[in-house]
């Protein structure tokens, strides 16, 4: 066929992982060119906070890893958790090496699991703009200072491959054309989820409807493009979660997190159904119940209820995190998003629930029996820990809507410990890797700052091994 340009490495999607194997593979010798859907990379890595996983020991790090992975199913074997732990050991060094800083910011999300305590959290140290975390920054000026090329607003169409399914490059949709680029060594997916495909989140998620954080480039093309050429599919159920407010007049929702704890979640009956505080990339787990007998999702949207004081406190919209970030400024008393009607006010309890089409009386008692539990200090229904316990106190009182709104989707195309994208039945498809939250390891439960943690340590394996591939035509 006519090819209209060429490289030896063709990598699809700037964003974290991207830039890993980018500069991975350039640093290996091979010629590379990134192709980005968007006018300006980052993707999710850019509006994520920046973290990423950097664990203190090897051995708890794996038992940590393996627990998590392994809950409920076995969909991830020891040695792909063992290569993962390997490489983010190396992550804080990547980065120093390389003239960065770094800082420690958090731990294990779930300190119940063994191996927990080897779990570490770091950040880049530096400066979070507007317009890029320092994560982002560093990566960014990386491949830059490399002169490795960039094609921005150029989406991927279709991956190419021989008859006997090599792949040999990717349609690319560029300057108003569809280009055919030859990849002389191989291909690397690495352009993200799907949180913006209705029909995906409709297929894999079970709660419905599930809004984003996230970057709108997220349409699943990865997904799509893999499945064309054979590959096999995993995780698609598994995502990061916390829970949102979604505004119609913004494409992305924007991440909910009162400055106080005076506030409780309540159902479309107007009842509380679980404790307030779950680890933030688990709360679809508490609402994305499906009721057999009402025949709907009843926490889907649920309610926050919050009286004058958390009102006060400060803005109920996090806009330093997500797509939103830059676009909008939460007002700090919460008052122009009253006056939008994206927070609903009354002066009492029972009104307020009428407004939002609730039971006042229902919702009424709500309040009474969690304020009681606050005075007993003991959550008797749900056990919401004992040092989050606030009562709703003097009025005004509101009501936000909240869905469950995704940071990321972790499905895709399924891959091997050398980054290799695979076929149903475990072989490798033929020059293809990917790397990123497109086909990430994790499944059922999500460990915070994993993804970009994963973005370094498979993008680092995808960059070596498709520079180690020989080159064809």
């Amino acid at each position: 066929m006519k090819w209209d340009a060429e490289t030896e490495i063709l990598i699809i999607g700037f964003g974290g992982a991207g830039a890993v194997a980018a500069i991975t593979a350039h640093d290996a010798g091979a010629q590379v060119l990134i192709v980005e859907k968007m006018e300006k990379g980052g993707g999710t890595t850019n509006i994520s906070l920046g973290g990423f996983l950097s664990p203190k020991e090897r051995a708890g790090a794996q038992q940590y890893l393996e627990n998590l992975c392994f809950r409920v199913s076995r969909t991830v074997d020891p040695e792909m958790i063992q290569i993962y732990v390997e490489e983010c050991l190396k992550n804080r060094e990547w980065f120093e090496s390389r003239g960065a800083r770094t800082h420690v910011y958090g731990g294990a999300a779930f300190s119940q699991l063994p191996g927990a305590e080897s779990i570490e959290k770091r950040m880049v140290t530096g400066k979070n703009t507007v317009e890029e975390n320092s994560f982002w920054t560093f990566l960014r000026s990386q491949v830059e200072s490399r002169k490795i090329p960039v094609w921005y607003s150029s989406p991927a169409k279709e991956l190419l491959t021989d008859p006997r399914g090599v792949l040999t490059g990717a349609v690319i949709e560029s300057e108003g054309k569809a280009k055919a680029v030859k990849a002389n060594r191989a291909v690397i997916l690495t352009c993200g989820g799907f949180e913006y495909d209705e029909w995906l989140k409709a297929n894999y998620l079970k709660g419905y409807p599930y809004h984003s954080f996230a970057t709108p480039a997220n349409t699943g093309d990865g997904v799509r493009m893999a499945q064309r050429v054979g590959a096999d599919l995993w995780h698609m159920s598994g995502v990061s979660t916390p829970l949102g407010f979604k505004a119609p007049e913004f494409e992305a929702a924007f991440m909910v997190r009162p400055a106080t704890h005076r506030y409780i979640f309540v159902d479309q009956e107007g009842k509380r159904f679980a404790s307030e505080f779950a680890e933030i990339h688990a709360y679809n787990f508490i609402v994305d119940y499906f009721d057999p007998h009402t025949l709907r999702f009843p926490r889907i949207p649920c309610y926050m209820i919050f009286d004058e004081a958390a009102r006060k406190a400060g803005p109920m919209g996090l806009t330093a995190i997500g797509y939103n970030r830059g676009r909008y400024d939460w007002s700090k008393d919460n008052g122009e998003e009253i006056r939008r009607g994206w927070i609903i006010a009354d002066d009492t309890i029972a009104c307020l629930g009428q407004k939002i089409e609730l039971d006042g009386g229902i919702l009424e008692k709500t309040v009474v029996q969690y304020n009681q539990d606050c005075q007993l200090g003991q959550d008797r229904e749900f056990h919401r820990p004992k040092d989050k316990l606030a009562p709703i106190g003097e009025g005004p009182y509101y009501a936000m809507k909240l869905w469950p709104c995704l940071l990321n989707t972790q499905g895709g195309p399924r891959r091997n410990v050398k980054a290799q994208v695979l076929y149903p039945d475990g072989r490798p498809i033929p020059r293809l890797y990917s790397a990123g939250e497109l086909g990430s390891l994790y499944g059922l439960l999500y460990q915070g700052s994993g993804n970009l943690g994963e973005c370094l340590a498979f993008g680092r394996i995808a960059g070596r091994e498709a520079a180690k591939e020989s080159l064809w035509g």
